[in-house]
């Protein structure tokens, strides 16, 4: 049986990522979601950061990549990620075109 090979991890063997569910944000609206700009990639880091500033530890680094998926690395070196898809939507071309 499958449970006489697993065991739950015992709360002193969890990762910080075991312990943390991270909060997804609003998505960010951006002119490219295959191909965010720096600006972009700031905005939905801010946006993670903000949505989980009680929940991170201090030392928390997230880093947003080119799709908007968004990696969290916490300071046990545990991850988490989110995808893209989750966090950013492209703009409409009324919103892409600026008056």
């Amino acid at each position: 049986k499958g449970s006489d090979l697993v065991e739950e991890k015992t709360d002193a063997e969890k990762t910080t990522a075991d312990k943390t569910d991270p909060a997804v944000p609003a998505k960010t609206k951006v002119a490219n979601k295959a191909n965010l700009n720096d600006d972009e990639k700031a905005a939905v880091k801010k946006a993670i950061e903000d949505a989980n500033k009680d929940k991170f530890p201090e030392g928390t680094t997230v880093e947003v990549g080119a799709d908007g998926t968004a990696t969290i690395t916490y300071p046990d070196k545990s991850k988490d990620t989110i995808k893209g898809s989750d966090l950013v939507e492209e703009k409409t071309d009324a919103e892409k075109t600026t008056a």
